[in-house]
């Protein structure tokens, strides 16, 4: 049962990195290589949503960094309750054994996140790409369209 209980709350840390109106921004912070990433993957033939989900798997970031960091911190703090040794070399231990783990969990779930989210993201997503008003060289450059 303490398993269980464990578990759960875990996975409702790791859902809490997840900030869905990080979302758009996210992709808005990244237009550019976006657009790019889009367009070298023309031929892919691939929806927008499996691009955006091929985008954030390559480029491994997080939608919302602040969280992101927020959440590594809780796990660094209760591994380091669970060990007893010096402070710095158990956050420098856990970073070494668990941070690449952490980030690839993280960005398969905001992969499958995007699933969640789909109906009213793509649209947004969208509307952002073929917004050219900031950049006037984009005008030349196709879109993406579905």
């Amino acid at each position: 049962m303490a398993i269980d209980e464990t578990t759960r709350k875990r996975n409702a840390l790791e859902l809490y990195q997840i900030d869905e109106d990080s979302i758009v921004p996210f992709f808005k912070s990244h237009k550019a290589e976006l657009r790019k990433f889009i367009q070298e993957h023309s031929e892919s033939k691939l929806s927008l949503l499996e691009l955006l989900k091929q985008f954030i798997r390559i480029y491994r970031l997080p939608f919302n960094m602040q969280r992101y960091m927020s959440v590594q911190s809780t796990f660094i703090r209760e591994t380091l309750q669970e060990r007893v040794q010096n402070r710095q070399d158990a956050v420098s231990h856990w970073i070494q054994e668990h941070a690449g783990r952490h980030r690839d969990r993280m960005i398969q779930l905001q992969c499958l996140f995007l699933d969640r989210v789909k109906e009213h993201l793509l649209p947004a997503i969208q509307a952002m790409l073929d917004d050219k008003s900031d950049d006037p060289a984009e005008e030349e450059r196709t879109v993406y369209r579905p």
